[in-house]
């Protein structure tokens, strides 16, 4: 009781003499929430790193608004020696406190990901102000600043941006969020190669067709692979897809075949599954990859039914076969290469951990010579609204 008593009269004394005291609380118009960041290695030779961050966006009313609109982000740029102290310079150019706990991006340029991956992520797992759960996504062949700016050009939301990026290529299942948690855990294993989706420029678009105007856009294109914490090279397309395949991490896609008479046939991908059953033999170590899927018809280019026995069966193998050759093609690549971004060591250490002791300090010699055997199987489900292609005579009676 005496204690209490003690410290209601401090805090009388306190306020009596107008002394303050800051608790830690800042008002919230006196912050400035810092949502996507840019981290580049500096261009000139030096070793400075350069910062680039971006604020949340802000609704302002103008005359006669309903609704408000909005402003561009406040884009700061800061350069240092660390990341540390170019984020602390940060706050000398702004007049509010800047705050990376709503950061959800972190793009990082291509030359600082040739240059060292771990040296620029490592405050990001350091520091309690940022997020575990950020996202990261590598430039291709560009700078962070450079390509936030194009963004920024676009008087949009940065982060909503990116957001609808990641949410749009479900559609087409060639790339994925990686977040720095995952890193931390493929850095920490020596014999996994790290991969994180990249970004870049695709330029000279046509944006009007009659006008014949060009434009940049900003698309996801595959993954960045790592070698240590060295970029190593990319994966994108149909190659990409087939790693997410692999993965078990394709939601949807389209897959185009030829029908017997040679006319395209676009097909969706509706569902699939995924089991990588690794075994040991005298023979050595095989891996069994297991894909199931199926599709719909979402188009017939021409005016031949496809709907027959022997014609799905057709499609049905033709699909079984390009799906396979792409996953053979992504992991022939990582085996010549010696890059287990996969990582197949894991699924082995799973399945066999004691043998595994024995295994791991020969990995690097063991996994290119891995046999894969590859067993993909695939149903065309149904067409959607219409059967028969248009103009095909089907149905119709005079």
């Amino acid at each position: 009781m005496r204690k209490i008593v003690f410290i209601f009269i401090i805090m009388l004394t306190m306020l009596a003499t107008g002394c303050t005291y800051d608790f830690g609380r800042t008002e919230i118009e006196k912050i400035l929430f810092i949502t996507t960041v840019g981290i580049d290695k500096a261009e000139d030779g030096s070793e400075d790193i350069i910062i680039t961050a971006i604020s949340r966006n802000i609704e302002a009313y103008g005359k006669n608004q309903s609704f408000p609109s909005m402003k561009r982000s406040n884009i700061i740029v800061s350069r240092s020696e660390t990341i540390s102290e170019a984020i602390r310079n940060l706050s000398s150019y702004s007049d509010k406190k800047i705050f990376f706990g709503h950061a959800e991006y972190i793009l990082i340029g291509e030359k600082a990901a040739q240059d060292n991956l771990l040296k620029y992520l490592d405050i990001f797992s350091r520091e309690h102000e940022l997020r575990l759960n950020s996202k990261v996504i590598i430039v291709k062949e560009e700078t962070a600043q450079s390509l936030l700016g194009k963004i920024a050009d676009e008087d949009v939301s940065i982060r909503d941006y990116l957001r609808s990026l990641f949410n749009s290529n479900k559609n087409l299942s060639t790339s994925d969020e990686i977040t720095i948690i995952n890193i931390m855990n493929m850095l920490d294993d020596n014999l996994v190669s790290a991969y994180i989706p990249c970004i870049k420029i695709k330029k000279n678009i046509y944006e009007n067709s009659t006008e014949k105007s060009k434009k940049n856009i900003i698309e996801l294109n595959g993954f960045a692979l790592f070698k240590g914490e060295k970029l190593f090279g990319y994966i994108t397309d149909e190659m990409a897809r087939a790693f997410n395949w692999i993965k078990g991490k394709v939601h949807s896609g389209v897959i185009v075949l030829k029908s017997p008479s040679g006319e395209n046939v676009s097909l969706e991908i509706v569902d699939s599954t995924t089991k990588i059953i690794p075994k040991l033999s005298e023979g050595g170590l095989e891996i069994n990859v297991q894909i199931n899927f199926s599709t719909n018809v979402t188009e017939i280019k021409g005016k031949e039914n496809i709907f027959k026995e022997e014609t799905l069966s057709f499609l049905e193998n033709q699909q079984n076969n390009l799906v396979k050759k792409q996953i053979q093609d992504v992991l022939s690549f990582a085996k010549e290469n010696n890059l287990d971004f996969f990582p197949i060591s894991e699924i082995v250490y799973h399945k066999y951990p004691v043998k595994w002791q024995y295994m791991k300090d020969s990995w690097e010699k063991i996994f290119p010579e891995i046999k894969t055997r590859i067993e993909v199987n695939s149903v065309l489900n149904r067409t959607y609204d219409i059967k028969e292609p248009i103009k095909s005579g089907y149905g119709v009676e005079k």
